[in-house]
């Protein structure tokens, strides 16, 4: 018997224990399979039920490009292969390589942020991408955003928050507004508190809601860490480690939250991960490592955008820009001062704002599914362009 000729369930059972990566080869050697993985129940359980296949994206030089990092000290200092950008192309109407400033991830989806302000959904594994229609004040004032879904037994339905948020103590002015990709619309969010700040630092999305370093606006030194709960549109509070300010936040294996603190007197860098995440007790929080930067930084500032911490080996992957020498590097740092290496990345005269660096899991999720408007949805990523190391030896 072939698997083809098995009942319809348990042929679904089977594929949704398939990694991504292998089920896309598949797509088009049947018509049913290829109906079966377009299918948003079979996605769903394929999200919740098959490995994950992580790649290390870069955001640089206006591109997204694939890494490879190699770490064994028992064959050779640590390495970051920098490889060729994924072909993410404008509307129909200008069929321009777009230049990206910004962008945020959340289970297999990018949303990024064009130098001309405009919003694109995309998923660079399926080649599909989605132009998101301006809101009512997109283009008044700058914008912040954040990426997540509203976590429906069935379905993820994905969701944009855009803020804008007053710098002055005094004048406690915030916006919000959701972006609902089954609605293809936005709306203002009422209701919320306005007594803290959100550090533009950067944020992370972890099993659909998304979390920013936040500050109490009557008392800066007073941190903390915010989440935004996109089922029930609503903040809540959670704590940090017992570090003073300047922190960064980051995912480990898609499960964790990590924090790294960095300080200047002395200067010094510590790495930090959550313990219990996911349950309703406060967050506990444990030292992964420590560095002493004075062994391992040529100057004394170094402005860290991003970072991934490898929480077996103890190593921290961390591009940033060296405010002495005005050069872009990526730092590869070891425990114990272990070893570092430090692998400038600009190849061109470009420069990218706020270079950042994620591990994005290729997923199923189909942008045209969650939206009304299909006119919008392109397909402008090439099959090849996005590869990975596993299927490169079996072409």
């Amino acid at each position: 018997m072939m698997i083809s000729d098995l009942p319809h369930h348990i042929l679904e059972e089977i594929l949704s224990r398939v990694p991504a990566t292998t089920l896309r080869r598949l797509r088009p050697t049947c018509k049913q399979w290829n109906a079966l993985l377009k299918d948003q129940i079979f996605t769903e359980k394929h999200h919740r039920k098959a490995p994950k296949q992580p790649l290390l994206l870069m955001l640089k030089e206006f591109r997204i490009c694939p890494v490879s990092v190699k770490i064994d000290l028992s064959v050779a200092a640590p390495s970051i292969v920098f490889k060729d950008a994924l072909d993410l192309k404008g509307t129909h109407f200008s069929l321009q390589q777009v230049n990206i400033v910004e962008v945020f991830h959340c289970e297999g989806l990018l949303l990024c942020v064009t130098k001309y302000n405009k919003l694109v959904a995309w998923n660079p594994f399926l080649g599909e991408s989605k132009w998101i229609q301006s809101s009512s004040l997109h283009y008044k004032k700058r914008s912040s955003f954040a990426l997540g879904y509203k976590n429906n037994k069935s379905c993820r339905d994905y969701k944009i928050l855009r803020y804008w948020q007053s710098y002055k103590r005094e004048d406690q002015v915030v916006e919000f507004e959701i972006y609902e990709f089954s609605s293809d619309s936005w709306r203002f969010l009422d209701g919320i508190s306005l007594d803290y700040y959100i550090h533009g630092s950067g944020c992370v999305s972890l099993q659909g809601n998304t979390y920013w370093v936040a500050s109490d606006r009557k008392d800066e030194d007073c941190l903390f860490l915010l989440g935004f709960d996109f089922t029930t549109e609503r903040f809540r509070r959670l704590n940090l480690p017992p570090v003073p300010a300047t922190m960064k936040l980051s995912l480990v294996r898609e499960e964790q939250i990590s924090v790294l603190h960095m300080s200047y007197f002395p200067l010094k860098m510590e790495l930090w991960v959550t313990s219990n995440f996911g349950t309703e007790a406060a967050l506990s929080w444990s030292k992964s490592f420590e560095v002493d930067l004075l062994h391992v930084l040529e100057e004394r500032f170094l402005f860290v955008t991003t970072f991934l911490l490898d929480e077996d080996k103890k190593v921290v992957v961390c591009p940033g820009e060296s405010c002495w020498y005005m050069k872009n590097v990526v730092y590869i740092i070891g425990e114990d001062d272990e070893y570092h290496t430090e692998i400038p990345y600009v190849n061109s005269t470009q420069k990218s704002w706020r270079p950042r660096i994620f591990n994005y899991v290729p997923s199923l999720v189909q942008i045209q599914q969650r939206t009304t408007k299909q006119e919008n949805v392109m397909l402008v990523t090439k099959k090849q362009d996005f590869i990975l190391p596993e299927e490169k030896k079996t072409q």
